[in-house]
């Protein structure tokens, strides 16, 4: 018996009312991309069907469900799916079809879990449970336990069609990426910034990424890394943009004109203000850091502050309450860990103060940024951004 079709279930998108549709299209073409992408011929068809999606498997798709799954784990708004057989509406047919089901694999326990969605179907989901709990029993010979079952037989009675499955894998949930509007990610190369990304790809934002960079004062080392941390991510979001940004002219101006302590801060306020006239141009309604509160100097609530008093749009920092061991934790899980701990040099490290300043005030920044050509600068550095896209 092969499995012919995968049962797609979603959490949120069904608190949605009037929108719900749209976010349904979003997680149903979503899921095309994806399996397009990474396992390509496998399904013929994708619809929507009664608070789920339902994926049709061509000949090649029934063998490749292993394939299927990896994608599937990945697809942001999928709460859990499930590899079934279809089947008719006819509780004979769905009794043997049961009982084939459960004589394979070891286990020692099993319940039956029916959901009957579908009420034109005469017989209840708790007589469902006892008919073909029954016959089960009889063909296996194996217990019952109904609160930690080894194996469970699901049957879904839905749109004159029955389906039957022993699995339901979890998916990333979350919603579809898309459909929360668009932020633009400050890619650094270490190992917050695409866990970040990540969270904002869960919510249902389309990221795109900015790198800033000190060539040729340093190697291209932080280039390659974020290259290969968007490939890492485009298994949640396959069409991705990557905007380079060359810092070393604005770091010069600020080592030579300004006091030392100051300059991260200056650093990242310069940008953040390149970030945001980047954004307006690609209609982007947010920025997005891997900040998280008091890990380094330029993370305290004051800096933070003075940092973000220097542009207009949201600054979002999905990470803020986190620390160090959960970030490291989850950049292992979406599997950009290794990447992050290459040696590189970091931007933010060129001309770096002995002793930065972690409790800046606002109006000695602004005595610092009066020694230089701000604006200039920011709209100079705009000019010659060098764009790479990841399909």
């Amino acid at each position: 018996m092969k499995l012919d079709v995968i049962l797609c279930h979603y959490g949120e998108i069904a608190l949605k009312g009037k929108n719900r549709s749209y976010f349904e299209k979003m997680l149903q073409e979503n899921i095309r991309k994806a399996l397009n992408r990474f396992a390509p011929d496998t399904f013929a068809s994708i619809g929507r069907m009664y608070g789920r999606l339902i994926i049709r498997l061509n000949d090649h798709g029934q063998n490749e469900i292993e394939s299927i799954t990896a994608v599937l784990k990945n697809v942001c708004g999928l709460v859990y799916f499930a590899p079934a057989i279809k089947t008719v509406q006819d509780m004979e047919t769905i009794t043997k079809l049961a009982e084939k089901i459960m004589t394979s694999g070891k286990y020692a326990t099993f319940r039956v879990t029916a959901r009957r969605t579908d009420k034109d179907f005469p017989i209840s989901a708790q007589k469902i449970n006892e008919d073909v709990g029954a016959a089960i029993l009889a063909v296996t010979g194996k217990k019952v336990n109904l609160s930690n079952p080894e194996k469970t037989c699901f049957i879904d009675v839905v749109d004159k069609r029955a389906f039957l499955y022993t699995e339901r894998i979890h998916g990333q949930g979350g919603l579809p990426v898309g459909v929360s509007g668009k932020v633009l990610s400050l890619l650094s190369g270490g190992i917050d910034s695409p866990v970040a990304a990540y969270y904002a790809m869960k919510r249902g934002a389309a990221v795109s990424f900015v790198h800033f960079h000190s060539v040729p004062y340093t190697n291209e080392a932080s280039i390659e890394k974020v290259r290969e941390m968007i490939e890492k991510l485009q298994v949640f979001q396959q069409k991705i943009t990557l905007f380079l940004v060359e810092l070393a002219s604005i770091q010069k101006e600020v080592m030579v004109l300004t006091a030392e302590k100051y300059r991260i801060i200056l650093y990242r306020r310069f940008m953040v203000r390149i970030a945001e006239a980047l954004a307006k141009k690609q209609r982007t309604g947010a920025l997005l850091t891997g900040d998280s509160l008091g890990q380094v100097a330029s993370q305290t609530l004051e800096n933070m502050s003075v940092i973000e008093e220097a542009i207009s749009i949201p600054l979002l920092r999905p990470l803020i309450g986190f620390d160090k061991l959960e970030i490291i934790n989850k950049a292992r899980a979406i599997d950009t860990y290794d990447i992050s701990i290459l040696p590189d040099q970091d931007c933010c490290a060129l001309f770096v103060p002995k002793h930065p300043a972690t409790k800046a005030r606002l109006k000695d920044i602004f005595i610092e940024e009066e020694k230089l050509n701000v604006d200039d600068l920011v709209q100079e550095a705009v000019a010659n951004i060098k764009i790479e896209q990841f399909d």
